[in-house]
């Protein structure tokens, strides 16, 4: 709260500072105390104290002032705040001029000047005095009055509040009475006079009975106990003794009708702990007793009906469990199953490749064996992965690679098939997209296979674009359908569909004489991106082929279901698109198709990816053709063990010639007695066999080791190492698909694992990493190559020595032809230089026979090297 203020008004300066001094020593700090130098100034200073709502106490004036006068002045205070007092200071004013300011300005004293000290003291603490006592006595009028407004309101609000209070509990469908702690009753509504006026008689003059009075004449039965209510009982009265009552079964006789009651009691206690009331309250619940009656009854009919049904369900889980157990190991014993005889074709076929004596035709067939059932492998692949799917075991393994490899990569490879088809086939990728990420490699290229196979089977004219972009929210793909982009020689890209009619967009006259040089410049490489580790990209395959109609799309992503177009060409299994699906959900993504019959589809889909530094990246080692072990190398002997005979065979041909010894074991017990007897280096142990499987033999070997060791320590030889029994590595071979099966293996004692079918490399590897084998590879390189190495060794030898000038053009071209793998198209190629390199034409064409691919690629990437260097010293001299 602000202190009051006390105003001193004179033209004298001196006199001002004396009075605020003589003002301040009887005041102290009760008071503000403000001085104005003149009237006008005054007004000014009771404008701003009002303003800033201070309380002015006194006003304390001289007479003779040059702008106003004194009693003029305080008259105009007066009118402003008739609250405050004024004095006025004055040695020549008149008795008319005092008389105006008591009239008018209700002046409350005049002081003389030169005024004496304790007068002026005496006046000044006697009128602030009286001042703060008026305020006060205002103050508590006001309180007063406030208090009494208050007070009315209030009477006037419990009143309404009664009313309204008896208006509700008149209202209400269920008995309320209120009874005093004699027992007798207090208050009682309407409804209660209704339920308790039965044949009592006692509606008319019910208040002022008793409780005794009303139980003696109502005739309470209890139902649950079956017996009339004792009054001591009831529910009322044991409420009355402080208990809190609530019962449900108490019955009474209304109009020759048996009506059930609930009655609810609780006392009601004053401050000090004492009853001085109990309330009750009384409800008719027949129909809800009828109620619970009836549900009682439907709940234990349920209940029957339920346990019934439980049981019928349990069975059906049972079976549906059974079923699924069923599907799974049928699943497990198909894998099995189908991959190990594919093991025994292709692992054959890898052994028989070398051999000198096969005839063209016999290559012929050999790679059609080989290819078929590598096509054989992916088709139970593709159901493997669908029954992974299905049973929710398909997880991801993600990996570090370069992206812009593997869109090269696939580009490479459906390149060719879009010459042959005359389609424009476009990769883009957008400069800010990372070079080297973090996702599940093997997933991805699956997906981008899957999506451009389709593409391409679908479309017979135009083309096929790819695109790779980052995903930025609420942007929607930059081009429509059929919007396939054309690469103009200065390397812009525009659309052949720009400024052209719907007649004219259905004919690509110019579209397949695209080239890849010009292409390369819209794909140019960013080797320092500054971006954050994880992103999205958005990859979407867009086709302008017959496209799917409206009715197919719910069913796109449907296992084994074709559309309409995929029937027409009788080819696939209706599988890649679901799982190309599900691959892209388990990547963090989805897969959407925008498509219009006769105009093309798009199909689009993104995924998270980690970018990582070129560092991470593993560079995968060339793969060399073993020949033979390098030289004084230990003697390893290597036991393989296998229930069946064909794929024994084949490891043992596949070692043996190489200089290993091996021995065979068709169950793990013939296993466990073999390296007791024969110590092996190393064990390629099968997992599925009778008599004793692969794990069980695991755990024999590793638990006699053991053995051994403790028996070792045991008798003071722990320093010493019994050389006769060897800790042979165990590498776990096994045709199911499982993951789960790697790792149990290994927590089963295996060193590592391989699954079949496996290539030789995968073999020769494995023996490499475990036992630090050295091999001696071929002169050149090879990748699963098939074919007569020995014939070919000396003349590519002598080859590389003087290798031809072939053309830049040439080169180029038969390069693409290589990574198509196209048998047919490779000899046509080889064939354009003949006449002028047959020598080199002939090395080529054994290559071709042999199957052997990357030799050729070798050859030709040398061939170009030479160039090269020819180029340059020519340009030196």
């Amino acid at each position: 709260m602000k202190k009051p203020v006390i105003v001193c008004i004179d033209d004298e300066a001196d006199v001002l500072n004396s009075l605020k001094i003589e003002l301040k020593k009887a005041i102290g700090d009760r008071c503000i105390i403000e001085t104005a130098q003149g009237g006008e100034d005054a007004l000014e200073l009771l404008t701003d104290l009002q303003a800033d709502e201070h309380e002015i106490a006194l006003v304390v004036s001289d007479y003779i002032m040059p702008d106003i006068k004194g009693d003029e002045l305080l008259q105009i205070i007066h009118e402003r705040s008739p609250n405050t007092l004024k004095i006025m200071l004055t040695g020549q004013a008149d008795l008319e001029a005092i008389s105006h300011a008591i009239k008018y300005a209700k002046l409350y004293r005049y002081i003389p000047k030169p005024w004496q000290k304790e007068d002026l003291k005496l006046t000044v603490v006697e009128a602030v005095h009286s001042y703060l006592q008026d305020q006060k006595l205002a103050d508590e009028v006001i309180k007063g009055r406030e208090a009494n407004k208050q007070l009315q309101i209030a009477n006037q609000e419990l009143s309404a509040s009664e009313s309204r209070l008896n208006q509700f509990l008149a209202a209400l469908p269920v008995g309320v009475s209120v009874y005093n702690p004699d027992g007798s009753i207090a208050y009682i509504n309407h409804t209660t006079e209704q339920l308790l006026d039965a044949d009592t008689g006692l509606a008319d003059s019910m208040l002022g009975n008793s409780v005794e009075q009303l139980v003696a004449s109502s005739q309470f039965y209890d139902a649950e106990n079956d017996r009339l209510y004792f009054p001591e009982n009831f529910p009322i009265l044991r409420a009355l003794r402080g208990e809190y009552v609530k019962v449900n079964e108490v019955e009474i006789l209304q109009y020759g009708l048996t009506i059930t009651l609930e009655i609810s009691a609780k006392p009601i206690f004053d401050s000090n702990g004492n009853i001085v009331f109990a309330i009750a309250v009384i409800q008719d619940i027949s129909q809800r007793k009828e109620l619970e009656n009836f549900l009682s009854n439907y709940q234990r009919t349920l209940e029957a009906e339920i346990v019934e049904r439980t049981e019928q369900l349990q069975k059906a889980a049972f079976a549906a469990e059974a079923a699924n157990r069923a599907k799974s190991t049928f699943l497990a014993n198909m894998s099995h199953e189908l991959r190990t005889p594919l093991n025994a074709i292709l692992g054959f076929t890898q052994i028989v490749e070398p051999s000198p004596n096969l005839t063209v035709d016999d290559r012929e067939n050999l790679r059609i064996i080989y290819r078929s059932g590598e096509h054989l492998l992916t088709l139970i692949n593709q159901a493997l992965d669908l029954a992974k799917i299905e049973a929710g075991r398909m997880t991801l393994f993600p990996t570090n690679f370069d992206l812009y490899c593997l869109l090269d990569e696939l580009q490479e490879m459906f390149d060719l098939r879009a010459k042959n088809q005359d389609l424009q086939l476009i990769f883009q990728r957008d400069a800010d997209i990372p070079q080297y990420v973090r996702t599940d490699e093997v997933k991805l290229r699956q997906v981008l296979i899957n999506l451009l196979s389709n593409a391409m089977k679908f479309t017979q004219i135009g083309g096929v674009s790819v695109r790779v972009r980052r995903k930025l929210e609420g942007i929607s793909a930059a081009n429509s359908i059929a919007n396939i982009a054309k690469i103009s020689e200065e390397g812009e890209i525009v659309s052949p569909l720009k400024n052209s009619t719907d007649s004219e967009a259905s004919n690509y006259p110019e579209i397949s004489i695209i080239s890849r040089q010009s292409e390369s410049k819209v794909l140019a490489k960013t080797d320092n991106l500054n971006i954050s580790n994880s992103l999205f990209l958005e990859f979407e395959i867009e086709d302008t082929g017959v496209g799917i109609a409206p009715e197919e799309m719910g069913n796109l992503f449907q296992a084994f279901v074709q559309t309409a177009s995929g029937q027409k060409a009788q080819q696939g299994t209706g599988l890649g698109l679901t799982i190309s699906n599900e691959f892209v959900r388990l990547m963090g993504g989805d897969l959407t198709v925008e498509s219009q019959l006769e105009r093309g589809t798009i199909f689009r889909f993104d995924i998270e990816v980690s970018a990582v530094d070129s560092a991470a990246i593993t560079v995968p080692k060339n793969i060399r053709e073993v020949i033979g072990l390098e030289p004084d190398q230990p003697y390893y002997r290597i036991l393989v063990v296998d229930d069946r005979t064909d794929n024994r065979k084949l490891l043992v041909k596949m070692l043996s010639g190489l200089g290993f010894g091996v021995e065979e074991a068709s169950n793990g017990r013939e296993a466990v007695e073999m390296w007791e007897n024969w110590q092996p280096h190393l064990i390629l142990m099968d997992l599925r066999m009778p008599v004793m499987d692969g794990y069980e033999a695991t755990i024999e070997i590793r638990s006699r080791i053991q053995r051994r060791k403790e028996e070792e320590q045991g008798e003071g030889k722990m320093d010493i190492p019994n050389p006769q029994f060897l800790n042979p590595k165990i590498v776990a071979l096994t045709a199911s698909t499982h993951e789960d099966k790697r790792s149990f293996s290994l927590l089963m004692g295996c060193d590592d694992f391989i699954r079949k079918p496996f290539r030789k490399m995968d073999i020769f590897d494995m023996l490499s990493k475990h036992l630090g084998v050295s091999y001696i590879y071929s002169d050149l390189t090879g990748s699963d190559s098939m074919g007569d190495r020995n014939n070919l060794s000396n003349s590519s030898n002598t080859l590389c020595a003087s290798l031809p000038n072939l053309p830049a053009e040439w080169i180029d071209n038969m390069r693409q032809v290589i990574r198509s793998a196209d048998f047919d198209l490779i000899g046509i190629t080889i064939e354009e230089i003949r006449a002028a390199h047959p020598e080199f034409a002939d090395i080529l064409q054994g290559h071709l026979e042999n199957f052997d691919y990357q030799k050729i690629l070798n050859l030709i990437l040398e061939a170009e090297k030479f160039n090269s260097t020819v180029h340059q010293l020519t340009v030196d001299s």
